[in-house]
């Protein structure tokens, strides 16, 4: 499926594709679907910048554990300029992509169960994206690619810490000269069963900062990493505009 394809699509059949008919694919185990397709051409290991293909080659990284987990959130947004905070859901799914890469797929929902979005994710671990590309359902044709276009230090976490720093851009624009950080601190360890019942083992906190390619820090983010899984998911986000608590519902992991 070229880019041909994707440019001819319309933007509300897209989006109807990724939100509905992959989500369902995921939670299911179906077969293979266009949508899917989509994802495993523009969201994998083939689809990075040769560069980072290299970096993420000599980091010999290993593989995670699982082929797909899917997990429900109910997400609770606050923000200054709202008397009272708006709830949504999430399914998020997250599917092994080899190279201890994880493509991530997260389809958010009103109170009504229509879909308000889409993100799809090419992720190390569920920590940061490599590709990422939001999608909102009011969109009028598909937005480009954020694209990691050179890795400057990738910092796989051995020594309780995360750090990613990277040149990026969008699909058919220039590199931002500046790069961008991923930076998080390991915090104390839990039984994984307090976030879920169904989550097995342990969970280790991560507190982690996104600096803009101005050097100004964007986002707070809170992680809980999943050591049985080898994969991360993300408990709140803050910045100055909101802050998205989210409380995991259910948890399945194959």
């Amino acid at each position: 499926m070229g880019m041909a394809w994707t440019k001819r699509l319309a933007a509300s059949v897209a989006i109807s594709l990724l939100a509905f008919a992959y989500a369902a694919h995921a939670q299911q185990g179906g077969g293979n679907t266009e949508d899917s397709g989509y994802l495993a051409q523009h969201f994998s290991f083939e689809a990075l910048n040769p560069d980072v293909k290299d970096a993420i080659t000599h980091a010999n990284l290993a593989p995670v554990s699982f082929q797909k987990i899917v997990l429900h959130t109910r997400d609770v947004m606050t923000s200054p300029d709202q008397s009272q905070p708006s709830t949504y859901s999430s399914t998020v799914t997250l599917e092994n992509a080899g190279h201890g890469l994880v493509r991530r797929v997260e389809v958010v929902q009103d109170n009504s169960g229509s879909s308000t979005a889409t993100r799809l994710d090419l992720t190390y671990r569920g920590y940061f994206s490599f590709l990422t590309q939001g999608i909102s359902a009011r969109a009028t044709s598909l937005p480009p690619v954020q694209e990691t276009r050179k890795v400057l230090r990738f910092d796989t976490g051995t020594s309780g810490h995360v750090a990613f720093v990277h040149l990026y851009g969008s699909t058919g624009a220039p590199t931002f000269q500046d790069p961008g950080q991923f930076l998080c601190d390991s915090g104390k360890s839990y039984s994984a069963a307090q976030l879920n019942a169904s989550i097995d083992g342990q969970a280790v906190e991560l507190n982690c900062r996104i600096i803009d390619t101005n050097g100004i820090e964007t986002d707070k983010v809170a992680l809980a990493y999943l050591e049985k899984y080898g994969v991360a998911v993300t408990l709140r986000t803050h910045n100055g505009q909101r802050t998205v608590d989210s409380s995991i519902l259910d948890f399945s992991a194959h």
